[in-house]
């Protein structure tokens, strides 16, 4: 039972792998991904090694196989022997492979989400025994911020709040119309922001939740820069100094979903088995927390990476301070993404874990040790 995995030295990726070897069995797992097939193997081998989870049997990293391949580009750039070896018997295929970015261009978002997603789905009609495997986001709900999110609706009347979120719709747009067309199985996995409480060593895939602290970090050095106040406050000691109260313009009653990563991908592996041997179908699944985090994930968040900030939620800003508006600026994509009040049918993906316990709650101790604050309590 060969499997095709794009995307598996990502943060998800990674962590779904290991999953699926700790199931145990000879079936290979071929990995396409951009670098040379050494480096997919060193950084494979190196987050499987790494990663907690069930022991795995023995021998289950030969299992992996490696491709140089580039969703990019047509027929992801094998040649007609590499496609044909790496379709051969095929019985699920994984397409994890994403472009991850919150503000710029565009273009490159469309190029690796929706153009690449078009190809795996080229590449897929070679392989008519595979059920396909394709990781979304719950954020393909947009700005719609109220009501209850169904697993099956994806609509695009209220808009995105980023293009990477438009890019995932379009993409899943285009997996629904081929499960549709060709009759094929289909899983659509949609998680929640992932997130992990345990370091990241250098040179692993990090979490989204450091891309949108890059975001705010680099902003605010460049501001530093040119004002020498805040540079206390980029650069000052976590035990020193006094405080500045900050107010943070957004709904107090807005929620973020925030999902455990170790979770996600053991929802997905188990769902994936679940799934195989159904009769031929699009079924779509919310791999999302079961409660969402409050609208102070933000503040609790920016507060382990400014010790010196104290910061509030309010409805509206009528006069910021300079330091205010700064942090508005910069942390807007974080204000974003906790400002729904929208909640995750999660019907299809219970049906599916069976006994399978619902991740712990993500509280500020947890999200401390998230942002990398070494004195949050470990977990236990």
């Amino acid at each position: 039972m060969p499997v095709l995995f794009t995307g598996a030295t990502g943060f998800l990726g990674c962590r779904i792998v290991r999953e699926l070897l700790s199931e145990g069995g000879d079936e290979p797992i071929t990995v396409i991904g951009r670098r040379s097939e050494p480096e997919l193997r060193a950084r494979l081998t190196a987050a499987v090694t790494w990663l907690h989870g069930p022991p795995l049997p023995a021998g289950a990293l030969d299992r992996l196989h490696y491709l140089s391949g580039d969703i990019t580009l047509p027929g992801l750039g094998l040649t007609t022997e590499q496609r044909a070896r790496a379709t051969d018997g095929l019985t699920q295929l994984w397409h994890n492979a994403a472009h991850i970015r919150l503000e710029g261009d565009p273009a490159p978002l469309h190029l690796s989400n929706v153009v690449g997603t078009r190809h795996v789905l080229e590449l897929a009609d070679h392989a008519p025994d595979a059920h396909l495997m394709h990781v979304s986001t719950a954020y393909v709900a947009g700005r719609r911020l109220t009501g209850h999110i169904l697993e099956e609706d994806l609509s695009e009347d209220h808009g995105f709040q980023t293009y990477y979120e438009e890019s995932k719709y379009t993409a899943e747009r285009l997996v629904r119309a081929w499960g549709s067309r060709t009759g094929r199985p289909v899983t659509v996995f949609r998680p929640g922001l992932l997130v992990t409480d345990r370091p990241v060593p250098d040179g692993l895939p990090d979490q989204p939740l450091s891309t949108l602290l890059r975001l705010v970090d680099a902003g605010m050095r460049n501001r530093a820069v040119r004002n020498a106040s805040l540079i206390a406050f980029v650069k000052g000691d976590r035990h020193r100094g006094g405080t500045v109260h900050i107010r943070i313009a957004a709904d107090p009653e807005g929620t973020a979903n925030l999902v455990q990563a170790e979770y996600a991908a053991r929802a997905m592996a188990r769902t994936a088995k679940a799934h195989t041997g159904r009769p031929a179908a699009v079924r779509t699944v919310h791999v999302t927390h079961p409660h969402n985090a409050s609208a102070d994930v933000v503040p609790k968040t920016l507060q382990v990476r400014y010790p010196r900030l104290a910061l509030s939620v309010v409805p509206h800003i009528p006069d910021p301070t300079p330091l205010e508006t700064l942090v508005a600026q910069q942390g807007a994509r974080m204000i974003e993404f906790s400002a729904h009040r929208r909640t995750y049918d999660r019907t299809h993906l219970l049906e599916a874990v069976g006994d399978l316990p619902d991740p712990e709650p993500i509280d500020a101790t947890y999200l401390a040790r998230a942002c990398g604050n070494p004195d949050a309590p470990a977990s236990g």
